[in-house]
């Protein structure tokens, strides 16, 4: 089986790789860890990119992939000792919490581990909650470390 983590660019998600890192561990299982890069991200990006030349065949492609370099590189950093038999770099653009709600559908991981930020009633009416929508949407068991705001 799989532990999946979702990993941003926070500090808190060394908190998430270690989590699933011992899950991975205890049961002997994968360690697939996914980036996803929001899509106004991507999109602030290639309109960035847009007028250099070198960079005009800049794709869609890339920037999976340069997510999924992330991914690997913030676990390398992360865990001294990983298993690099164990791990398993993803890459995705896109709505974040769409993102790693499909990529769990398709894996069926062990779990799901994920990082969170406590909020006010206010701020996720008008934020919304990305940690929300996952835990109302897999059908995995998630492992949650929220952190305050």
């Amino acid at each position: 089986m799989t532990i999946l983590a979702a990993v941003d660019e926070k500090e808190r998600s060394k908190h998430v790789i270690e989590i699933a890192h011992d899950l991975a561990t205890t049961y002997g299982d994968d360690l697939a860890v996914l980036h996803v890069i929001p899509t106004e991200e991507h999109d602030e990006h290639q309109r960035s990119i847009r007028d250099i030349p070198e960079f005009e065949n800049f794709s869609f492609n890339a920037e999976v992939e340069s997510a999924e370099r992330f991914a690997r590189k913030f676990v390398l950093e992360t865990i001294d000792d990983i298993d690099d038999d164990i791990l398993d770099p993803r890459g995705r653009v896109g709505d974040v919490a769409e993102e790693i709600i499909s990529e769990a559908e398709g894996e069926k991981p062990r779990f799901l581990v994920i990082s969170g930020r406590r909020r006010s009633p206010t701020g996720k009416a008008l934020f919304g909650n990305k940690t929300q929508k996952v835990l109302l949407n897999v059908n995995c068991p998630v492992v949650t470390r929220m952190d305050e705001v």
